[in-house]
């Protein structure tokens, strides 16, 4: 059974006679239409209740784009033609998407290497890829968000995480305390000289940051002088006094918690870190993917983007390595989701000191593609099997 899109009447049709079929949270239905031959054809899925399944992938707006998609366009792609080869429909969309009552979005072609504008109904789920923090606290995404409740849409993860109510809301469950660096909150002056008194090596972070912009590392040596690193630069102070007048102005314009820096166990000269993807699956948090990223160019972060190099996760796996970090997403994935909000998917930054323990750097609730092929691959086959378990709880997913 196929479906197309009928430009002239903007409707969704299906090829088979005396078939109908609904799609989406407002069960739209399909009904036949004889197929002509520049429809493109979307082999479709039939679910219980007679059902397409629908899933919309909402980005943020992009002028500069001729289809006005943003975001990780690479990813929607791949995920829009994975789901369609399992019978789902699937679309992009932005916060303007609404118009008069009708959803506009973008299928993904693969026979026309492009996205086409086509009308669609409104998704049984919608998977939260929006780019923007400042896009996430408008009031075009607060109305949108609104209005996807009030037709019971299923949202799959509810928006970026803040470092510091991550870390505060990790150590207020106390299960996983052994696991996290201490943190605080950059507040004052005197917060920070304390803090940096208490551990001598710290880390700055934007509470709201990614990809390892804007991090610092503050070191006080033995006579109280203090080297201050950036991703491009060094700086040293005489004192802490002289550090806080030359860069009070920037650390306190914008929200920086600071972190105990753990003494990372290192390979061949250099620190790494483990990258963990997770999804959720039947009432669990299941680790999907494992690697490993190590530093190059500089020791402040591993991020690729920052010069970071990929290490085969094989080469350091243990047992006991790949229980401890199955023990972490697990509770990391209950105490956030109970928290803050369903988290269908995330990541965990995971660093190794030199005696081998853990630590929880982050956990980011939209994480970015793996450059392994194999961690995408598993990534594609948990959406879509989450995606149908949220929409349809008691269809068996194989």
């Amino acid at each position: 059974m196929n479906i197309f899109y009928d430009s002239t009447s903007e409707a969704w049709c299906l090829d088979q006679k005396d078939a109908v079929l609904f799609a989406g949270a407002d069960e739209e239905e399909i009904s036949y239409k004889q197929a002509l031959s520049g429809h493109i054809l979307y082999p479709i899925t039939e679910f219980p209740g007679r059902r397409v399944l629908v899933v919309g992938i909402l980005t943020s707006f992009n002028p500069k784009k001729e289809t006005g998609l943003g975001g990780n366009l690479s990813l929607f792609r791949d995920l829009s033609l994975y789901l369609f080869q399992h019978g789902i429909l699937t679309y992009a969309f932005t916060g303007k998407a609404l118009t008069s009552g009708s959803m506009i979005g973008y299928v993904f072609s693969s026979s026309a290497d492009r996205w086409i504008e086509c009308k669609l109904p409104l998704p049984d789920i919608v998977y939260n890829r929006i780019p923007l923090r400042s896009y996430e606290a408008s009031a075009e995404f607060q109305s949108l968000m609104n209005h996807f409740n009030e037709h019971s849409v299923n949202i799959f993860n509810p928006g970026f995480l803040d470092k510091y109510v991550m870390y505060e809301t990790l150590v207020e469950d106390g299960s996983l305390t052994q696991h996290l660096p201490a943190t605080t909150r950059l507040k004052t002056r005197d917060c920070l000289e304390s803090f940096l008194d208490a551990h001598r090596h710290i880390y700055l972070k934007p509470c709201k940051g990614s990809q390892g912009k804007g991090i610092y590392t503050i070191c006080k040596n033995l006579d109280d002088t203090l080297l201050f690193n950036s991703l491009k630069l060094s700086d040293s102070f005489s004192d802490f006094d002289s550090f806080w007048e030359a860069k009070k102005k920037d650390l306190l314009k914008r929200n920086y918690l600071a972190q105990q820096a753990i003494a990372p166990k290192k390979l061949h000269g250099h620190r790494y870190d483990y990258r963990v993807l997770v999804h959720y699956e039947k009432g669990f948090y299941k680790v999907t993917g494992k690697a490993v990223r190590m530093s190059q160019t500089q020791e402040i972060t591993t991020h690729t983007p920052r010069g970071g190099k990929l290490y085969p996760y094989q080469s350091l796996q243990s047992r006991r390595l790949n229980l401890t970090l199955a023990k972490i997403a697990q509770k990391c994935g209950e105490i956030l989701s109970k928290e803050l909000g369903f988290l269908g998917e995330f990541s965990i930054d995971i660093g190794e000191d030199e005696s081998g323990s853990l630590f929880i750097y982050e956990v980011n609730s939209k994480p970015m593609q793996f450059d392994e092929t194999d961690i995408e691959a598993n990534r594609l086959l948990h959406l879509k099997n989450l995606f149908i378990e949220l929409t349809f709880s008691n269809r068996i997913i194989k």
